[in-house]
């Protein structure tokens, strides 16, 4: 039997690179319903921070339970409500402006900056509470549930605001985003959709009702 039957050496035997299929990553469907999903799981967390919120509330015969606390800055904070609405309708304008073969920069860099105006605001209302003595350890659960619930949803906007910076360096440098090509740039305004929806339930409950 010849030798020309076996392979010479093992690098012979195996198969070339180029035989096997490229990939080019999910499509866009499954990238988008992984994040709806991702989305529902963060729904449900919220949903239980917000019921264990108004269980306690309920549980008290007065709102707040010790005299002498601060009142909720309600004017300031619908005021960076506003802003957080604004910066989801410029987001929606660079999924509009992308999508008609436009970069969108401009839009971008607008819904940067006024998600980084909204942390500015949280920043500077907890500064206040905290110096008027309200903190997460003072004034009962009515300071540890305010917290926690504004808290938690200003990592999510710290994150969501860290995304936009993502896609507005990729969006300058590499111009990765295009009329046919924006499946990053869709999961990333899901996500800030959802994170002002959120925050709008939370303003009502926390400092309307």
């Amino acid at each position: 039997m010849s030798s020309a039957a076996f392979p010479t050496s093992f690098s012979d035997s195996v198969v070339p690179s180029h035989s096997e299929p490229a990939h080019h990553g999910a499509p866009p469907h499954v990238c988008k319903f992984g994040m709806i999903v991702f989305l529902i799981s963060e729904a449900m967390l919220f949903a239980g921070l917000i019921s264990g919120y108004i269980v306690l509330r309920l549980g008290c015969a007065q709102w707040p339970p010790s005299p002498g606390l601060p009142a909720l800055p309600k004017f300031l904070t619908g005021c960076n409500t506003l802003i957080l609405i604004a910066s989801s309708l410029a987001f929606h304008m660079v999924e509009v402006s992308v999508k008609s073969g436009k970069t969108g920069r401009r839009w971008l860099f607008l819904t940067i900056l006024l998600g980084s105006t909204f942390i500015a605001g949280q920043t500077y209302e907890w500064t206040h509470l905290y110096h008027e003595g309200l903190w997460f350890h003072l004034g009962g659960v009515y300071g540890s549930s305010f917290f926690v619930l504004t808290g938690f949803h200003g990592v999510h906007v710290c994150i969501g605001v860290l995304l936009m910076v993502w896609c507005f360096l990729r969006q300058c440098f590499f111009k990765s985003f295009t009329q046919h090509h924006h499946v990053a740039l869709d999961n990333v305004g899901l996500y800030w959709h959802f994170v002002d929806v959120v925050w709008v339930f939370l303003y009502t409950i926390l400092y309307i009702v």
